[in-house]
């Protein structure tokens, strides 16, 4: 049997997202899960940012810019 991921080098088991964004109803805390997204944080977010639980807390009014310029940039979010 072929394994279509195996196939063409794309299994989705190999590479994870680069950040988790999490719904907690009026805010949402985006986690940085790669070096490449630790790195898109320091480059792109406020150095005033709030931290919560390991993540960076954004208020719902501007998380789906933010997670526009995330995949702008080619980094993948797991909702």
């Amino acid at each position: 049997m072929i394994n279509a991921f195996q196939s063409s080098g794309t299994s989705p088991t190999e590479i994870g997202p680069d950040f988790r964004c999490e719904n907690h109803g009026s805010v949402f805390l985006l986690i940085s899960v790669t070096q490449s997204a630790h790195s898109w944080v320091e480059e792109n977010l406020q150095s005033d940012a709030q931290w919560f639980g390991g993540g960076v807390v954004v208020e719902h009014r501007y998380i789906w810019a933010i997670l526009e310029g995330i995949q702008n940039d080619g980094l993948a979010v797991q909702a």
